[in-house]
């Protein structure tokens, strides 16, 4: 309780401390107000006038308003009443309260006891507490990039997640909003996940122990609003209609729930399908849960502490959505992990429901990396399970690529939620009933392709293209459907039931029907002209596959579908194409090596040959599957790798081991801007010993030292071909050099060494040594250097743009007084003021002026 000063008048006080007492009277305004009225100080007309005040904050500033007109001696019997009067959220709750909050639980329970992920069969029950299965939540941002394709990136993403463990903290759901040591309350958390991973499974799993009373969860009440239904929302509101639209049962209680806003958790779900999530990080608010406004003002006041300032709220969105996230209010950032290999056992068990059929079937999948790899995430995890279920009807081989595994999903589902008809089409294809079947598919293909186009992936049931479908047996199948509530109406909300399956349907349609192909894939004289944001990658690999000769085949046998012969031959020699001139520019070819892999046509790389073998699958988090179609495509090719550009990678001992084989056939082979301990620099040094093409070797940024670079120089003396050297930005000091020197100028005629731990006076023996580089003085080093740093940065996205200038704008260039490292700075400088033009990222935008600036100094 605010305390006043004894020598003060009490007018004086009442002006002073009238933003906290705002703050302390907002949940006992009601109560309060009636001791005035009985003691006289206030009439009835001047209760009138507060009470007609929307909401407890603005109560309490109308009764404030209304003593300091009546004087002093009014506000001094406040004064004495106030500090009588008993907060009556500090008293036990009323009995009312408590059979509301007994109410809300139990429809919490009703609401959360069925599985609301999974599809199942219409009108099947599948319990929730008998088949959740436990999710890994790390703490901490981990900072996700949608370079690619978000779900491409999880297998890389979960691998180091494990191999960080000691250092990650793993929490459980429970302790999503505990304290931590010395730090601040935790008021608003932010839940991160990719696609399918299991952001509405932990939303489900919280209401479901809450309304089991678990009491992990201390909490009064816990609020869920769901963004899909926010969406129908295009008029004024307010926070009090939003949560009585699903919750009219709160209406008696509610604002006694909302003034005890301590003891509230708000759960925002789905922050990536708001269709207005770029205008939440906004500067306009509301201050009171009666107070109408839109939609984002709303959601953006809560986050930001404006509204209901001491509530929890929990926020879930994908990746591509969190820089749109108002970041600075939150007080902890949580990546979902998915599932580790023990719950992704424990998920099988729980789908077959047999210990000996589980243990069978996962077996399967560990003996497939492809298969095993897709299990850690939970809507992955359950196609495998449905391909296998069906595995016997189909007699399917073991997949070898993602659009294998679509494929048979695909057919699976049709064997199993359309078993009669289909059967009845295998057996007398001329019974017209596979025709429809065909349609069907097609009608879904239609949707998913057009709606990609349009970067969405919730569709309306009073949209035209969703009307189309009535009549449609194949909807429940494969499309989610919700049932969003509007006052008087409500509206259902389909999706597919993961965004891959909607990218598949989408390929698939291209691939069967005249559709041409989307602008962004469209034959370019040089593809390497034409720069990706990635939003197609995943369709245009489902698309290779789709029309491989392989898969064409299976789709037409299974589903009765063709494609059409002149899109199979034509994306195949596109393929090709796109990959030789990829080869031959030494650009960034990783998503054409995949669409190379899906078409599994050993054949095909014959017909590659290109002049200059260079491959560039720099800054990007390579997952196990983008290692699998970088040696799959290496393997059938013979010779030489002139280059290999494996920079910011994320490459490591295991996967440098993964792909030794081919490290002795490079000639520049480039792993800088990767943490490369000693495991890592054996795999290089035992290279370096039996290769003899590898001249140009790049390690800058490693984080390697002196005991990594005598390792190195040991392994050099071996075949004596190494010639260039770079590791800058690196902790080797003159020592570590040292063990260079005999190596110099031959066979190594460059080593560049600059921004290293150089700070001791240079040995004699060293300053002779022109092939060592320590400072940029050379202009030809300049050009060569410069141009490498500018051609990263151009093709970057921001984020990772951001992590290269945190390399390249160091401290040095404050002394740099050679004429081409300004020429070099001043382009870069200019690089990030176009960047700055056209970032709607606030965040990265900041990152990228701070950058800017220290170019300009």
């Amino acid at each position: 309780m605010v305390e006043i000063d004894a020598c003060s008048s009490c007018l004086t006080a009442l002006r002073v401390l009238r933003v906290s007492l705002v703050d302390e009277l907002e949940g006992q305004i009601d109560s309060l107000l009636e001791v005035l009225v009985s003691q006289e100080v206030f009439t009835r007309d001047d209760r009138e006038d507060v009470l007609c005040q929307p909401g407890p904050r603005a109560r309490v500033r109308k009764v404030l308003d209304i003593l300091e007109c009546k004087g002093e001696e009014a506000t001094k019997i406040f004064f004495t009443v106030r500090s009588h009067h008993q907060n009556p959220t500090s008293q036990c709750p009323s009995s009312d309260y408590n059979k509301v909050q007994q109410k809300h639980k139990d429809v919490l329970r009703r609401r959360s006891e069925s599985m609301l992920f999974y599809n199942s069969r219409h009108g099947e029950k599948v319990l929730f507490s008998e088949h959740y299965v436990n999710l890994v939540l790390v703490d901490g941002h981990q900072g996700l990039e949608n370079k690619r394709h978000e779900v491409l990136t999880f297998g890389q993403k979960r691998l180091l997640l494990q191999q960080k463990s000691p250092l990650q903290k793993k929490i459980t759901p429970s302790q999503l909003f505990s304290r931590r040591t010395g730090k601040r309350p935790v008021k608003k958390v932010l839940v991160m996940g990719v696609a399918g991973i299991g952001k509405t499974v932990l939303v489900q799993k919280i209401l479901f122990d809450f309304g089991g009373s678990n009491d992990y969860l201390s909490f009064d009440f816990v609020l869920h609003l769901n963004f899909r239904d926010l969406n129908l929302i295009d008029k004024p509101t307010s926070l009090r209609e939003l949560v009585l639209r699903k919750n009219r049962h709160l209406v008696k209680e509610l604002d006694r729930i909302l003034a005890n806003d301590d003891k509230l958790l708000i759960i925002l779900d789905g922050f990536d399908e708001f269709r207005h999530y770029r205008s939440c990080n906004a500067d306009v608010f509301v201050t009171e849960p009666e107070e109408e406004a839109g939609v984002t003002e709303i959601l953006g006041s809560l986050l930001q502490g404006e509204l209901l300032p001491n509530a929890s709220v929990m926020l879930t969105s994908r990746p591509t959505a969190i820089s749109h996230v108002p970041v600075g209010c939150i007080d902890r950032f949580v990546l979902i992990a998915g599932f580790s290999f023990t719950e992704a056992q424990d998920f099988f068990l729980r789908y077959f429901e047999d210990t000996a059929l589980a243990d069978c079937m996962f077996s399967v999948v560990s003996a497939n990396e492809l298969m095993l790899t897709h299990t850690y995430i939970p809507a992955f995890c359950n196609i495998v399970c449905c391909i296998l279920k069906e595995s016997k009807i189909l007699g399917a081989e073991s997949p070898k690529t993602m659009t294998d595994i679509y494929m048979q999903y695909l057919v699976a589902l049709l064997h199993s939620h359309t078993q009669v008809r289909t059967e009845a089409c295998l057996k007398d294809p001329k019974a017209g009933s596979i025709q429809q079947l065909s349609e069907d598919v097609l009608k879904l293909g239609r949707l998913a392709f057009q709606r990609l186009m349009e970067h969405q992936t919730l569709f309306y049931g009073s949209d035209r293209d969703v009307a189309a479908l009535e009549g449609c047996s194949l909807v429940s199948t494969f499309l989610d459907k919700t049932i969003a509530q509007e006052p008087g109406c409500t509206e259902e909300v389909f999706s597919f039931a993961h965004l891959t399956i909607q990218e598949f349907f989408a390929a698939l349609y291209c691939a069967v029907t005249d559709q041409p192909l989307p602008d962004a894939l469209q034959s370019k004289a040089n593809p390497a002209e034409h720069t990706s944001n990635g939003d197609l990658d995943l369709f245009s690999r489902f698309l290779s596959g789709v029309l491989s000769e392989r898969n064409s085949s299976f789709l037409s046998r299974k589903v009765g579908l063709c494609c059409l012969k002149e899109k199979v031959e034509l994306y195949r020699q596109k393929v090709i194409t796109d990959l030789k001139m990829l080869c031959e520019n030494g650009t960034h070819i990783l998503n054409s090596l995949h669409c190379f892999f899906e078409q599994q046509d050993p054949s095909s790389a014959s017909k590659v040959e290109p002049n200059m073998l260079r491959v560039n699958v720099s800054d990007e988090t390579l997952s196990p599957m983008d290692y699998n179609a970088i040696k799959y495509f290496l393997n059938l090719t013979k010779g030489r790798i002139f280059e290999l550009d494996l920079t910011g990678t994320g490459v490591n001992g295991d996967s440098l081991r993964g792909i030794q084989s081919l490290l002795p056939r490079c000639e520049r082979l480039w792993l800088g801007d990767n943490n490369l301990d000693m495991d890592a620099i054996q795999v290089i040094a035992d290279t370096l010993r039996v290769s003899d093409n590898i001249t140009h070797l790049g390690l800058g940024w490693s984080n390697i030292a002196d005991e990594e670079l005598e390792a190195l120089s040991n392994a050099i003396r071996v075949k004596r071909r190494l010639q260039e050297l770079w590791m800058e930005g690196n902790r080797v000091s003159y020592k570590g050099l040292f063990s260079l020197s005999d190596l110099t100028p031959f066979p190594l005629k460059n080593i560049v060494a600059i921004w290293n731990d150089l700070y001791d006076p240079e040995p004699e023996s060293l300053c002779s040594q022109e092939s060592i580089a320590v400072n940029f003085t050379d202009d030809e080093m300049w050009d060569e250097w410069g141009k490498w740093v500018l051609q990263r940065c151009e093709v970057s996205s921001n984020e990772k743009l951001v992590t290269v200038l945190r390399n390249v704008c160091n401290t040095s260039i404050d002394c740099v007084e050679d004429q081409r490292a300004k020429t070099f700075y001043n382009q870069l400088s200019q690089l990030i003021k176009k960047r700055i033009e056209c970032c709607t990222e606030d965040d990265l935008c900041k990152k990228l002026k701070k950058f800017e600036s220290i170019l300009n100094i």
